[in-house]
């Protein structure tokens, strides 16, 4: 638990441009993090969306077990790679079954609740009975 003598406002010993430039660093420090994140979900995205390579390290050919599953070649990237290999692990019998799971699960309720959300959005969006009826 924090010392209550060490929560010291942090403008209490500063003039009000002091604590107005420090402002403004710290401003500045969060637009220089909010892009640098930024920058890292683009180039994941773009990662994710180059082609995977269909030869594993024992150079057996990838695709045939996925063309065993319906799904072709061309709609491979690594993002799908990512998720069969995370759909694999769920069906498997190590330690990381329950966590893989668990994290299937998150991904398809996460999509999920964006529709609903969506719904509830479009929902909101009608007109009232109400105000149908004092337009008349």
């Amino acid at each position: 638990m924090a010392n209550e003598q060490n929560l010291i406002p942090f403008t209490s010993n500063q003039s009000r441009e002091e604590a107005k430039k420090n402002g403004q660093k710290g401003g500045k420090k969060s637009g220089e993090t909010r892009r640098q994140r930024k920058a890292m979900k683009e180039q994941m995205e773009l990662l994710l969306s180059l082609p995977f390579n269909l030869q594993d390290n024992n150079g057996n050919d990838i695709a045939e077990i996925l063309s065993g599953l319906g799904i072709n070649k061309e709609d491979i990237d690594n993002q799908m790679a990512m998720v069969i290999s995370l759909w694999k692990t769920a069906l498997g019998n190590s330690g990381q079954k329950i966590q893989a799971v668990q994290e299937i699960r998150k991904i398809v309720q996460d999509e999920q609740s964006t529709i609903n959300e969506d719904r509830v959005q479009i929902i909101n969006d009608l007109p009232n009975e109400e105000e149908d009826n004092n337009e008349n």
